[in-house]
């Protein structure tokens, strides 16, 4: 009888245990995708100004390196990135082209925004020109 009061006892504590330890599992749990989100966004964009300088290298086209740059950068959440395209000396053969890819990352779960600050991704890859 005593042995059955201590289980039952012990059942309650574990229960009670657990409830307190949940909203920190969650929270570590959350963060992990978020930090998984950042690495994935941190490789699209770089992948994105990468592609987006290659065409523009190719074609001498600014419109084609931005929509090279939109395609490369489709699967990136949230709203669509910001991309700029320079030619800094002309648009002769062999001066670069310059193409810079930004984006800012959304925050998956309502509520961590006071917990994980807000982050951007910039990257700016410079190529040159094979045609005049």
């Amino acid at each position: 009888m005593l042995f059955r009061r201590l289980v039952r006892h012990s059942r309650g504590q574990a229960t009670v245990e657990f409830v307190m330890v949940l909203p920190v599992l969650l929270i570590v749990i959350a963060a992990a995708f978020q930090t998984t989100l950042a690495l994935n966004c941190c490789l699209m964009v770089s992948s994105a100004s990468r592609e987006g300088a290659r065409r523009g290298a190719e074609t001498g086209d600014s419109e084609e390196a931005k929509n090279a740059a939109l395609d490369a950068a489709s699967g990136l959440p949230g709203e669509k990135p910001n991309i700029d395209v320079d030619f800094p000396y002309g648009h002769s053969k062999g001066q670069p082209i310059r193409v810079r890819v930004s984006h800012r990352m959304p925050i998956l779960i309502p509520g961590l925004e006071h917990i994980i600050p807000e982050v951007s991704f910039t990257k700016s890859t410079s190529m040159s020109l094979e045609r005049e």
